[in-house]
């Protein structure tokens, strides 16, 4: 993370990154152990952003923190994490 105002280019990436986190971990570790990983992680971002004391909580890094929490938060949604099962990722054709 960088000291400069975040802006939409570092948002975008932000939700990036997450999303190649998530593969990694869909091919290392399958699809229920990523599912826990994110869900974990949601819980500590978020507890990160609410505690006064922690640095998500300013400014600079809030927002930074937020995207990613919510580029993890579509991922559940977006493969059945919400109470169905988790798909399989699509297979690449490389």
């Amino acid at each position: 993370m960088t000291n400069e105002r975040p802006g939409a280019g570092s948002v975008r990436c932000a939700g990036g990154a997450e999303a190649s986190r998530i593969a990694f971990l869909m091919q290392r570790d399958g699809a229920a152990a990523t599912l826990n990983w994110v869900r974990r992680t949601l819980a500590i971002y978020r507890r990160a952003v609410l505690n006064r004391r922690h640095f998500a909580h300013i400014s600079e890094y809030r927002v930074k923190f937020i995207t990613s929490y919510l580029g993890f938060r579509r991922w559940p949604a977006a493969n059945g994490g919400y109470g169905r099962r988790c798909a399989a990722p699509p297979r690449s054709s490389v």
